[in-house]
């Protein structure tokens, strides 16, 4: 044994790893406790949530069960963490009761409150004295003589610690009737750590948790994080997106890009060569080249595939993207696993879009979010595709009402709530409870109405070249059963759809009611406006979801990305919401049109554009109107001031001096007066 003293009852060690693990355990308890409560806040106070709206199958698979609980890994941690803390508790209590280090108290040991009087102290010690006394007290089983005139000898100390003056000095300066107490320091571990016999046992476990399960999560740590992105995908799906994505990239490509990405890879499939499921998969294939034929050859399933995993991967997509359900409970819960899959996959594929500034490709990236999100298909034409969000919307009647309905019916969702009754009853082939539902959704659907966007230079009038301009836009989300107006592009006819008249000045106060966002982000400094959104309506979609909307700004005509987009979200219909985004002026002079659009990530039908020009001035414009102005507020000197004469010999203007030019009015009346007598003195001549 070594000369240091060590925790030979347990009890400071034990109370050193119930600290350390209540310093992990309550912000982690806190942590949970506070999600729960602000999702469950947030659900109440939101003017618009769907949240449970899902379809049966995805309720089974979302379902707790014995075989699925659910229940997440830092739950399961707190649980055991807290377990184990109680247990600590438990065990430091008893240390603390045992210890040899306990302070001393003599009215706990004769059983007496602090409060009892000298007399009550002296009653109640002679009735112990007399019950515990080793000449009378009857030795049990478990006893011995020597346990029994220890006791005694313990109750005798502390009633003359409470009635003797000196024992009572002495425990009074030391705590203690017997006068000072042995004072040692030691180190908080316990002695069989540092027995010699267990010397092989400590170094051993100092081996494996500093030598191999350190390094091992440490590198585990490492790989797993070079082997992805920070949008979550696999570094060799990332490198998939670079090699494949193109400016020109359609509905199509995408859709096999992500069969080829390494999410959707087997490896012993690839061995195999045929599913488990193979017959049924057989079958979900043929239903899915019957759905895609009437699109066209670019749509069709090829008949060779390099790799079974990107046999069934396509299949799984499309059969996801058409609602096929198939029989087997297996594919039908692999399906939906594959569209939840390829949304989170076409987040990275539209920051390599963006990272290549390509408009067309991202327009169309963000709007194969929509319909995987919804569940509809990319390649229906966008009127038909919103229209199957509604509960029940078969496609074919969904290309009746586009067919049939005129305006209102190729209008999307909003048209089909603003459609008269017997055209929409015809059209959508439905009973009157389903209808009832799907005119709830639609009255209910979050459009989005792109109420103004121009652009702005603080402090200026004039945009020039090269100069920071603000993009300003305000939105408001306009379900149809608020304002049944029919908005084209979220904008209603008015003032500005036209694109013209789109810079505003920079001097002048700006309505930003709303909270204004930051240079290039929609975090706002105030919340003014901010109504709370709930999950969005995606009966399809695996897992609930917040709907959100992209802003961005684009030149159509070069296919470029001008400014990178935002993301903004909690958008209600009773008061307006205004975002800023920064960029650059372009550095030559004249007029630019861009288009600024809105998507959302969520919805079909939700979305907003509009072309808006930005005419961009030469600097000299600028400075030759600032100083116009300068020249136009310095006034002019007097007369009759040394700085009038200088300007008078410069050639330059100057006031009348107050006292001559009085005297310049009144000769200038009189010689008037003068001429204005000649002519009829001469009259009275010729007379």
């Amino acid at each position: 044994m070594s000369q240091y003293k060590y925790d030979e009852e347990g009890g400071q060690f034990l109370t050193f790893v119930l600290t350390f693990l209540l310093l992990v355990l309550v912000p982690l308890t806190w942590t949970l406790l506070t999600g729960a409560s602000t999702t469950a806040s947030s659900i109440s106070q939101s003017w618009f949530d769907k949240r449970g709206q899902k379809v049966s199958t995805i309720k089974s698979i979302n379902r707790r069960s014995l075989t699925n609980p659910r229940i997440s890994k830092t739950l399961v941690a707190v649980v055991a963490g807290w377990a184990l803390a109680a247990y600590l508790f438990q065990r430091v209590a008893n240390a603390a009761a045992n210890s040899s280090h306990a302070v001393y108290d003599p009215f706990h040991i004769l059983g007496l409150a602090t409060s009892a009087t000298e007399k009550e102290i002296k009653k109640h010690y002679k009735r112990l004295s007399i019950k515990f006394h080793p000449d009378k007290i009857r030795l049990s089983a478990n006893q011995t003589k020597e346990s029994v005139e220890s006791h005694y000898i313990e109750l005798t100390k502390a009633y003359k610690a409470l009635t003797d003056d000196t024992i009572r000095k002495n425990f009074e300066l030391y705590g203690h009737p017997d006068g000072r107490q042995e004072m040692s320091m030691g180190i908080a571990l316990p002695t069989w750590v540092v027995e010699s016999q267990n010397n092989i046992w400590v170094l051993g476990a100092y081996g494996v948790v500093f030598g191999v399960l350190m390094p091992y999560l440490v590198a585990r740590w490492w790989y797993g994080s070079r082997a992805k992105t920070k949008d979550g995908v696999y570094t060799s799906t990332a490198q998939t997106f670079f090699q494949h994505l193109r400016e020109d990239t359609d509905g199509p490509r995408i859709i096999s890009i992500l069969a080829i990405c390494e999410e959707f890879q087997d490896r012993n499939l690839d061995r195999r060569g045929k599913d488990a499921n193979e017959a049924a998969l057989k079958e979900l294939e043929t239903q899915v080249r019957a759905k895609l034929k009437p699109f066209g050859p670019n749509w069709q399933l090829s008949e060779r595939h390099r790799s079974p995993s990107i046999r069934k991967a396509l299949i799984l997509l499309y059969a996801y993207l058409f609602r096929i359900e198939s029989k087997n409970a297996s594919l039908n819960q692999q399906r939906y696993l594959a569209g939840s899959t390829a949304e989170r996959l076409l987040d990275g594929m539209l920051q390599i879009s963006l990272a290549h500034n390509w408009l067309n490709t991202t327009e169309a990236i963000m709007h194969a979010i929509q319909c995987f999100v919804q569940a509809v298909p990319i390649c229906e034409d966008r009127r038909v595709a919103e229209l199957l969000q509604l509960g029940g919307m078969q496609a074919a009647n969904a290309r009746q009402i586009v067919a049939k309905g005129g305006e209102a019916g190729r209008a999307g969702v909003q048209g089909f709530f603003a459609l008269d009754e017997p055209t929409r009853k015809s059209c959508a082939g439905v009973k009157q409870e389903q209808m009832d539902h799907m005119m709830k959704v639609a009255g209910d659907w979050p459009r989005l109405e792109l109420v103004d966007a121009f652009f702005k230079v603080e402090g200026e009038r004039l945009v020039t070249s090269s100069a920071i301009v603000q993009f300003v836009v305000k939105v408001r989300t306009l379900p149809p059963k608020k304002d049944d107006v029919l908005l084209v592009d979220g904008r209603r006819a008015g003032p500005h759809t036209d694109g013209s008249m789109d810079i505003r000045s920079g001097v002048e106060d700006v309505d930003d009611s709303s909270s204004k966002q930051g240079k290039s982000s929609s975090d706002s400094s105030a919340d003014s406006g901010k109504q709370t959104l709930g999950v969005a309506r995606a009966p399809h979609f695996l897992s609930e979801r917040k709907p959100h909307w992209w802003l961005l700004l684009g030149d159509s005509k070069q296919n470029r990305v001008i400014v990178q987009p935002i993301k903004f979200s909690d958008v209600g219909p009773d008061k307006l919401r205004t975002y800023t985004v920064q960029f650059q002026a372009p550095p030559n002079a004249g007029l630019y049109t861009f288009v600024a659009q809105i998507r959302s990530d969520s919805y079909l039908g939700s979305d907003a554009s509009r072309y808006v020009q930005l005419k961009v001035e030469e600097p000299s414009v600028l400075e030759e109107e600032e100083g116009g102005e300068i020249e136009d507020d310095i006034s002019e000197p007097d007369e009759d001031t040394l700085a009038g004469q200088m300007a008078m010999m410069r050639g330059g203007k100057v006031k009348p001096s107050p006292v001559h030019g009085d005297d310049d009015d009144d000769s200038e009346g009189e010689e008037g007066d003068e001429e204005d007598s000649e002519p009829s003195d001469s009259d009275t001549d010729e007379e």
